[in-house]
């Protein structure tokens, strides 16, 4: 684990969500002929790869609630990466939680420590990647997204894209507050990427 290792170089990283934040949200995606990239997603990964490892973190219940297996959600992880690669996009793991509190059956109906708003799949990201959480960040359109990211230690950053705008109205009723909300994953970007210029 990068947080025994004293010779292990710590980077930073981002941490995405999946649906709403870099693709279109289709309210349980089950094939890969269904993956929209979001118009802002290319130019905004692209640069903040020059900056950062790129991880990808996503609830994936439609497997608990078996609209899709795991093995389609591979082959749907497989055609993501391979758009993302058409633009010199690349991704240092993708990690989802197909579980369920209520849903299913076993061994995907538990009430789990890697689905969000929990950070399993964030710290576990960490150790294996020797990820700093403190410098790292976490974006995504739930307000879930926006609490594993806070319980992990990193800054966050709420899109408006997918669910983003219901769940920015939430925001004054519950005490989950992102660093900052954007329109789109860019704003976020240019965000983050400014205050690496403050920093600097």
């Amino acid at each position: 684990m990068a947080g025994n290792n004293p010779k292990a170089v710590l980077s930073p990283a981002i941490f995405l969500d999946r649906d709403g934040t870099i693709i279109r949200e289709t309210n349980y995606l089950r094939h890969p002929s269904q993956i929209q990239l979001l118009p802002t997603a290319i130019p905004a990964l692209q640069r903040l790869q020059n900056h950062f490892q790129l991880v990808l973190v996503t609830n994936q219940a439609g497997i608990a609630r078996g609209y899709l297996d795991e093995e389609m959600l591979r082959c749907i992880h497989n055609r993501l990466e391979e758009e993302l690669a058409m633009a010199n996009i690349h991704l240092a793991r993708i990690y989802y939680c197909p579980h369920h509190p209520q849903a299913g059956m076993s061994p995907y109906q538990q009430d789990c420590l890697c689905r969000k708003p929990k950070p399993g799949m964030l710290l576990t990201a960490a150790s294996d990647l020797h990820i700093d959480l403190t410098t790292s960040y976490t974006i995504g359109d739930k307000l879930s997204d926006i609490e594993a990211g806070r319980q992990a230690g990193t800054h966050t950053g709420l899109v408006r894209t997918g669910y983003g705008l219901e769940h920015e109205s939430l925001i004054a009723h519950g005490s989950t507050n992102p660093d900052f909300v954007g329109d789109h994953l860019s704003d976020v970007a240019d965000w983050i990427l400014d205050s690496l210029t403050t920093v600097l």
